[in-house]
């Protein structure tokens, strides 16, 4: 009798010891498909991938037994004990209840309208059937709004008359009726035309929220309510918060200067001739000067003597190769012709601009109804131009880096570590001061696109030894490589006028928030008290992009690639939290080996889904 209780307890223990694994074994299992699914995905097409894989009834299984299996560790480990640990843990619980209403309940679907003709029916997405809807909707007018002076989109407008009542409907601005909501999707090339996606999902969405609101309850009483974490919590707190060649035709450097405060038309919006020939130069020439010469100086000379400058090598066709203009035109007849093109698109865009602008067709005024820059913005965008903030940044990254691993050497602390500090308060003000004063140029959030981003990681990740300083020479040596290669990516440094989807109040939030994580991420390979925040960081930016996506796409997941390896990112790097379960965590030499991999599905989806899966997030690097 002794020995069958001793075997029951043994057994006991061992099913109690696999219900504590079951759930990061499903973790792990769950990375697979996912990341399977972006490949084909981009291989064969969303449509393929949704089948065979988000759709699928084994997937759908997957995500199940993961819920049932975290409830029932969450019975095991009577987590209820501790509050927040247990709200923060059923928050997923409920998320995931949520997306499997929305699966079951929601209809999803497109409202084709022409103008004037009431339509009351639209078409089951996935299904490709015909559905009624409990109301008609008449399409009025439909207008695209300019930014002023441009062709660029600015927003996309349906006026609508839905059972007698006016209706308007752009992007990021929806209209709610019996339950269904409408959004703004597409049109009509004769602009008589408007496509609108149809969402109804009564309970998915708001059990959904209903957990994301969970979630940050959990998160921020984990962080606050325990002492352990007062320091994560401040963290948290201020993470808010030489001469020309050759002789050629050359405009002085004095009439430059008064040239480059002109006012022209550039990247749809208005800009100082500077800026257009610094960001001209770069994009031909890949450098800031051409042999001593400013930008303006280049463009200007071009514009006034375009036949002197055909045979100047300063088109780059690859890294230390530059070809003349000469190369790409056959003047042998009567009227020159192109040669050498279509073999590389970036050089062929190279060349276009170039006779463009020997054309004089590459620069243009500013019309008389656009208003023209304030002299302190004009000012302030020049100042921006001259800094060449990533450069000068990385090598002081470096610099610190080196020095404050010395320091922590026991080399020279008394003499360097008083610099050390000067040189990391200047620096990240530096730094700082650039990003806000592009912030103050663009008139919007500088988190739009992949040199913009970098730049504020790299911020970031100067920002964390403020509040754990043995991570500075890790963290100066990361914001060093982030700069680099954003110096020499092929980044876009441009300012541009925003896309319509992305003027909204979600994004600069989703996307700083994302960014913040990501920095935390790779210095918690250091620092690993920073893991915590980091992940939760991560989790509170995508369901803050889940948000925006609901706002303005009308579904708030989609599967894109983005938000499959972000998600990924977050299963990943969730799992070492759990040490009490996971004991093999609990030794630093195997959580530092466990990082290496989760570091490379950082890198994943930041940089390599960017580059070579492609999806709805491709505009914002």
């Amino acid at each position: 009798m002794q020995d069958e209780g001793k075997n029951r307890s043994a057994e006991a223990a061992s099913g109690s010891k696999f219900a504590s694994y079951a759930p990061f074994l499903l973790v792990g299992i769950l990375v697979v498909p996912i990341a399977v699914a972006t490949v084909v995905e981009d291989v064969y097409g969303t449509a393929v991938a949704h089948h065979y894989f988000y759709a699928s009834f084994w997937f759908k299984l997957l995500w199940l037994l993961l819920a049932a299996a975290g409830s029932y560790l969450i019975f095991l480990r009577q987590l209820w004990r501790r509050l927040p640990v247990f709200l923060l843990h059923l928050s997923f619980v409920v998320i995931l209840s949520g997306a499997l209403l929305t699966s079951l309940t929601s209809k999803k679907g497109v409202l084709h309208l022409r103008q004037g003709v009431p339509q009351t029916e639209f078409v089951r997405q996935g299904r490709g059937t015909v559905e009624q809807l409990p109301f008609y909707v008449r399409l009025d007018s439909f207008q695209i709004h300019y930014y002023p002076g441009t062709e660029a989109p600015q927003d996309y407008v349906s006026h609508l008359t839905i059972e007698g009542q006016q209706h308007v409907i752009s992007m990021n601005h929806i209209v709610r009726r019996s339950g269904y909501r409408l959004y703004q999707s597409s049109f009509d090339e004769d602009r008589q035309g408007s496509i609108l996606s149809v969402n109804y999902d009564p309970w998915g969405t708001t059990l959904t929220y209903i957990g994301y609101a969970m979630l940050g309850l959990g998160m921020m009483a984990v962080l606050l309510l325990r002492p352990k974490r007062r320091k994560a919590a401040a963290a948290l707190l201020l993470l808010l918060l030489c001469q020309p060649a050759k002789a050629l035709p050359v405009v002085s450097t004095e009439k430059a200067a008064e040239l480059e405060r002109e006012q022209v038309m550039w990247n749809n919006r208005v800009a100082p001739l500077g800026t257009m020939s610094q960001e001209f130069l770069l994009k031909i020439y890949g450098k800031r000067r051409y042999h001593g010469l400013t930008p303006t100086q280049v463009v200007a000379s071009m514009v006034l003597e375009p036949t002197a400058w055909t045979d100047e090598p300063i088109i780059k066709v690859r890294r230390g190769k530059y070809v003349a203009l000469s190369e790409f035109l056959d003047q042998t007849g009567q009227v020159p012709t192109l040669r050498n093109v279509g073999n590389d698109p970036k050089t062929d865009e190279k060349v276009g601009l170039m006779l463009m602008l020997s054309h004089g067709t590459l620069v243009q005024a500013v019309p008389e109804n656009v208003q023209p820059l304030p002299e302190k913005r004009l000012s302030a965008e020049l100042f921006y131009n001259h800094v060449d903030w990533l450069l000068w940044g990385m090598m002081a990254c470096f610099v610190l880096a080196a020095l404050s691993a010395a320091v922590r050497w026991q080399r020279g602390r008394r003499v360097l570590k008083p610099a050390v500090a000067v040189l990391h308060c200047g620096l990240f003000l530096f730094l700082l001061s650039g990003w806000l004063l592009r912030w103050y140029v663009a008139q919007f959030l500088p988190l739009s696109n992949g040199y913009e981003t970098m730049f504020f990681v790299a911020i970031c990740l100067l920002a964390v030894p403020f509040v754990a300083r043995r991570t500075l020479p890790v963290a100066a040596l990361a914001a060093a490589f982030v700069l680099l290669v954003a110096h020499l990516g092929e980044v876009n440094p441009h300012i541009t006028p925003l896309m319509p989807v992305l003027h909204s109040p979600w994004l600069s939030a989703h996307v700083s928030i994302i960014m913040m994580s990501y920095a935390l991420l790779i210095i918690s390979f250091v620092e690993r008290r920073l893991l915590r925040l980091a992940v939760f960081l991560l989790a509170a930016g995508i369901f803050l992009g889940a948000v925006w996506a609901n706002v303005s796409w009308g579904s708030y997941w989609s599967w894109d690639p983005k938000e499959s390896w972000a998600l990924l990112t977050l299963l990943v790097y969730s799992i070492p939290l759990h040490s009490e379960s996971l004991p093999w965590f609990r030794s630093t030499r195997h959580y530092r080996l466990y990082s290496i991999f989760s570091l490379l599905c950082l890198l994943m989806t930041y940089f390599g889904v960017n580059y070579l899966l492609g999806g709805m997030h491709s505009y914002g690097g």
